[in-house]
């Protein structure tokens, strides 16, 4: 069974969006797999890699449409990104430099961060997106 199993409930109803929290879902799955699994520190390192880069991907096409569709809590929505990024750049640092366990911590804290951003920031700001006349892509 899956670390994070993908549900409707976490679908936006914006095709883009809805694909980039599955891959990263798939990130974070693959990384408890790999920490339940004891793998190496190089491979545990490129998935942190990995999910570093795409959430700042996936944080700048996010906000780069909701400035387009003018959401009117864009700046605590980025705000909330920044503030998500640092801390999973904290795990990425501190794991790269000699802290190389991962903690049951971690593995949740990205379980909670990911659903619970997608149930609750990001359904705002898809509201509103999917009902001004901004582009979606």
């Amino acid at each position: 069974m899956a670390f994070i199993e993908w549900t409707e409930q976490f679908t936006l109803n914006i095709p883009q969006i809805d694909d980039q929290h599955r891959r990263l879902v798939d990130i974070v799955n693959k990384f408890d797999d790999a920490a339940q699994k004891g793998h190496g520190s190089r491979i545990m390192s490129e998935i942190l890699n990995d999910l570093v880069g795409y959430t700042q991907e996936h944080f700048n096409f996010e906000e780069h449409l909701m400035q387009e569709a003018g959401y009117p809590k864009f700046d605590l929505h980025q705000s909330q990104h920044r503030q998500l990024l640092q801390k999973i750049e904290r795990f990425q640092f501190d794991f790269n430099n000699g802290g190389r366990r991962i903690t049951p911590h971690v593995r949740e804290f990205l379980k909670y961060w990911l659903t619970s951003h997608i149930l609750k920031e990001d359904l705002a700001y898809a509201e509103h997106v999917t009902q001004s006349d901004a582009p979606v892509s």
